[in-house]
């Protein structure tokens, strides 16, 4: 008899839930030439990055899409170390004319490559206009590059105007996803992000609650 462990059963278990979160998401989104979806959630800590690594590595593996990864979450990154990766990507280098793909890095995921987090220091970075912008361009070269971008975007609340607006983002890709925590997330909070989402014209296209067994949509 073999017996798994209680850990390759969770992650089994994970890569399960991922795919039909994936599916569901494939059908709704990816009738676009190219699509690019933001997570995001209300409040910090609902486990939006566990949610981008694991879309992005199923996305990778289906259809040999080429799919690219942003971490846009620059006050808490960490998508680089999910895939093993240093933040080696200075925006300084992009705003000076150098091509995204010479500044993203592939990861053991075939097809999957990764734009991690600036490494500049934050009192480095232009204020709300240029980060506005600097994003618009990332996005753009993005969409051109890959079939499938995800982006790993701050949560919409507390606000901090340094940083990568999640509600601007948003409103340069097709959707936007939402992330919970089970029993955790305020739901005033969900709400409220929800709304600012959709007032200002984005598709939100579900809310992925996490430690749980449902996708609303």
């Amino acid at each position: 008899m073999n017996i798994i462990s209680d850990k390759r059963i969770d992650l089994l278990s994970g890569l399960i839930e991922m795919r039909r979160i994936y599916s569901v998401i494939e059908h709704s989104l990816f009738k676009y030439n190219a699509a690019c979806m933001v997570v995001t959630s209300g409040v910090p800590g609902e486990g939006k990055t566990t949610v981008v690594a694991g879309l992005s590595a199923v996305a990778a593996g289906h259809r040999n899409l080429r799919v690219l990864a942003i971490d846009f979450n620059w006050h808490r990154p960490a998508l680089h170390k999910w895939f093993g990766l240093n933040r080696t990507f200075d925006s300084n280098d992009f705003s000076q004319g150098k091509s995204l793909l010479d500044l993203v890095q592939s990861t053991h995921v075939k097809n999957l490559d990764i734009l991690t987090a600036t490494s500049t220091p934050h009192h480095d970075v232009s204020m709300d206009e240029d980060i506005h912008r600097l994003g618009k361009d990332i996005i753009h070269q993005a969409r051109v590059a890959y079939d499938v971008v995800i982006i790993d975007a701050a949560s919409i609340f507390p606000v901090n105007h340094r940083m990568m607006d999640p509600v601007a983002v948003s409103m340069d890709a097709e959707a936007a996803i939402l992330v919970a925590l089970a029993n955790e997330t305020p739901r005033q909070k969900l709400k409220h992000a929800r709304m600012l989402l959709e007032t200002a014209g984005v598709h939100v296209a579900g809310v992925v609650v996490n430690q749980w067994k449902n996708i609303l949509i």
